[in-house]
């Protein structure tokens, strides 16, 4: 299954390069209007040209960056080399799980969507024998979740 991520700290990171990168350029170019908006063009551009995706299969797991959906980083994560999952809240009322792996960065993943790529992923654990550590607060939003549907139903 097939999973987008929507990286909560995306536009942060964004804001901070635009800030340090034009005071660099204007340093050595001056301050130009029109190269503020033909950096800012090439910079917006870029940012909304980044996606990133999460594969859940069978015996493996993907994690892939793209920008102008060409992958520029692809990681492949079989379930031996995973060491924990450890589900986590993010920002005010948002899942996000850590992937922990044995040799290399561990693998954040804010927001997935959609959001039943969670249960998919502590399927996946289970099925593996994956260590998994849910939170207190990610149990509360599994709660607030499983309310929510038994209302609507």
């Amino acid at each position: 299954m097939e999973y987008r991520i929507n990286p909560l700290r995306w536009s942060t990171i964004s804001i901070f390069l635009i800030v340090i990168l034009w005071s660099l350029l204007s340093d050595y170019y001056g301050s130009s209007l029109l190269l503020f908006l033909l950096y800012l063009l090439v910079v917006i551009v870029f940012a909304s040209s980044i996606r990133f995706k999460f594969e859940i299969h069978d015996n493996h797991l993907v994690y892939q960056v793209l920008l102008f959906k060409r992958s520029i980083n692809k990681k492949k994560m079989d379930p031996d080399q995973v060491e924990q999952m450890k589900f986590i809240r993010a920002g005010w009322a948002k899942k996000a799980a850590i992937i922990k792996l044995e040799k290399g960065m561990d693998i954040r993943l804010v927001v997935l969507y959609p959001e039943e790529a969670y249960e998919h992923l502590l399927e996946f654990a289970r099925k593996h024998d994956i260590s998994i550590v849910k939170t207190n607060d990610y149990l509360t939003l599994e709660r607030k979740g499983e309310r929510k549907k038994m209302e609507s139903s």
